[in-house]
């Protein structure tokens, strides 16, 4: 079977990753909104006024907004039907998802092929890793951090009690990784906003094969 975009909870996708696309939360609801009204087929063009009967938004607000969808042409006009439409960008988050998804697949595969790594940690720390710590190596690897950058990190965040403190050992890497780009270019072009491991765990978390949107 081969699965679309219209088998997808595209809203459910889009809370989850909508600050990727440059959005704010007034931004889905009014694509949320948007998709309702399209839906009663009684209405062809969306407008701030139109809006405001569903929300309690303040009309400049969702004008600006409105604006900022079309300039984004998440939310598009069809020249010949003169009707509103959200089905070019649902297939965009379904085409992204398809493609992040690959990612990761092709990532874990080259990150599971070799596991010694994991080994290092667990024999550096006495213990076994969690499947969320192991999720947060897999992550650092993927961001594009080095074995060398993961080692480093670990020793320097290793606690009293001789554990690892996952959330310090994430920010030395992140230094060490804007430290990495100023070398390379005299700046660094890496900060909170550009990392992907977010959107990474995203991903992981939301099982999108079950939940089709009827």
């Amino acid at each position: 079977m081969t699965i679309t975009y219209h088998d997808i909870d595209w809203k459910n996708i889009l809370l989850k990753r909508y600050q990727n696309y440059g959005l704010n939360e007034l931004d889905v609801m009014v694509l949320f909104i948007s998709d309702l009204i399209l839906k009663l087929e009684s209405e062809t063009i969306i407008t701030c006024d139109i809006l405001s009967s569903y929300m309690s938004a303040k009309k400049d607000d969702l004008d600006i907004s409105l604006n900022k969808l079309l300039e984004k042409k998440y939310l598009v006009l069809n020249d010949q039907t003169m009707r509103f439409s959200l089905e070019s960008f649902k297939s965009k988050l379904f085409d992204d998802l398809k493609k992040d998804l690959y990612l990761h697949s092709s990532t874990e595969e080259t990150v599971q092929a070799d596991g010694s790594l994991y080994e290092y940690i667990e024999k550096f720390i006495g213990r076994t890793l969690s499947p969320i710590e192991r999720d947060m190596v897999t992550n650092w690897l993927k961001e594009g951090a080095s074995e060398e950058q993961i080692k480093e990190a670990c020793q320097k965040s290793l606690t009293k009690s001789g554990d690892i403190s996952f959330k310090r050992a994430d920010k030395i890497i992140l230094e060490l990784e804007r430290s990495q780009s100023r070398k390379a270019i005299g700046t660094s072009t890496v900060n909170e906003d550009t990392r992907k491991q977010d959107k990474i765990r995203d991903i992981l978390n939301y099982d999108w094969t079950n939940n089709f949107n009827n």
